[in-house]
């Protein structure tokens, strides 16, 4: 069985910057990266392998993820990496961070009204040619990496840790050895680290399902937004972030689908609005499993593709969604968020499904270490979503694994 100093479990984002980071300041450690998917430059599946879903979104960066990461690991750490990943970034072109804007002070005062908040989501937009250009670059750098091994179209069962308190890594291609693992899957293995979490005893909540469907309007009316890219949101309910000039697309989640937003690229351009618009429901111990079984039907309901439905046959409740009793919330928020875009209603269509895919929450120390010793969790399996939180953290898994 061959046995590795660090095993990197995800070839996303997360991945690919933490393998980056050991190939810059610990090339000494002998590191396997395993992923499920493609290697670099390779057709593969839209979530699955090198780089995760980056080349295959809509090329936001969000900026205000920074602060998530800060709830977690010391500010000094943080700032750093950040810049480190932001240095990555100038290395391919320029950066320019587009500052959103507040909705019009009527709608503002309507949204504060209906009892929602507004967070405003300031971002970095980079195009299909500059994604591929840095995912270029950093395989590139791992590459010359000779003691940095690479397992892709290889999946990962299960991972246990021995009486020696080394990791034994069960994958299709065979078992493996690690003293430390970086395990982030990302968005595409949220149902696979809730699992692996289980097994580990590590899971401290699985209380939550978060889903719902995803809107779209013509601009026209949504001219008082300003084109904000807010998401507005109360205890319960999110709407947004806003996005515009993109449209649909059905994002692969292995056996389901889910309604995405995709606008890098000219030719996804439309004067189309979308937004997602998702509801918070409590399931004791059991927010995956309903997730993922909600998800399901809708999809199911929606002969298996991506629905699309007027709004207002939700509010007359004759749609096969109709037949999911979990579903029945919809109504009574588009009533709620209709009192702020008041054309929703009339004017506005919905794709299913459309879902959070949400992990269980972990206990992580400030050195993003699990309650298993030596097992460091970054990105999306640390319930930290976006790209930056994923360079940000898959970075940062390196340098606390490597004191």
């Amino acid at each position: 069985m061959k046995k590795y100093d660090i095993a990197i479990i995800g070839a996303g984002v997360a991945g690919a910057f933490a393998a980056l980071k050991l190939s810059e300041n610990h090339k000494d450690l002998k590191t396997i990266i395993f992923d499920l998917g493609r290697p670099p430059g390779k057709r593969r599946r839209q979530l699955e392998g090198w780089f995760g879903c980056f080349p295959t979104g809509d090329g936001k960066i969000y900026t205000n993820n920074l602060e998530k990461i800060l709830d977690l690991v010391d500010g000094r750490s943080v700032h750093g990496m950040n810049k480190w990943f932001l240095n990555n970034l100038s290395n391919v072109d320029n950066l320019k961070i587009n500052k959103d804007k507040l909705p019009s002070a009527e709608t503002q005062k309507k949204i504060k009204q209906a009892g929602f908040e507004i967070q405003l989501n300031e971002y970095i937009q980079w195009t299909p040619n500059q994604i591929h250009t840095l995912s270029r670059q950093i395989s590139d750098k791992i590459s010359l990496n000779e003691n940095l091994t690479t397992s892709f179209d290889n999946e990962v069962f299960k991972i246990l840790k021995n009486k020696k308190k080394e990791f034994t890594i069960i994958t299709s291609n065979g078992d493996f050895l690690a003293k430390k693992v970086i395990l982030c899957v990302g968005r595409s293995g949220w149902r696979w680290s809730n699992k692996i979490y289980k097994d580990l005893g590590i899971c401290q909540n699985d209380d939550f399902a978060k889903f719902g469907i995803m809107v779209e309007m013509s601009s026209h009316y949504m001219k008082d937004f300003n084109k904000s890219h807010c998401t507005i949101y109360n205890d319960n309910i999110s709407v947004g972030p806003i996005s515009w000039g993109g449209t649909i697309i059905p994002e692969d989640h292995a056996d389901l689908a889910i309604a995405s937003f995709r606008s890098n690229e000219d030719r996804w351009k439309t004067d189309k609005v979308s937004f997602l618009l998702i509801g918070s429901q409590y399931y004791k111990d059991n927010g995956c499993y309903q997730t993922d079984r909600l998800a399901k039907l809708a999809f199911l309901l929606s002969n298996d593709r991506i629905g699309k439905e007027k709004i207002k046959s939700i509010l007359k409740n004759n749609i096969e969604l109709s037949l999911v009793p979990e579903y029945s919330w919809l109504a009574d928020a588009i009533g709620k968020v209709s009192s702020f875009v008041p054309n929703i209603t009339t004017r506005g269509y919905f794709h299913m499904p459309a879902i959070h895919p949400i992990v269980s929450d972990i206990r992580l120390g400030t050195n993003l270490e699990s309650e298993v010793e030596d097992l460091f969790i970054a990105g999306e399996s640390a319930g930290l979503y976006g790209v930056s939180s994923a360079a940000i953290t898959g970075g940062l898994a390196v340098k606390f694994a490597c004191r």
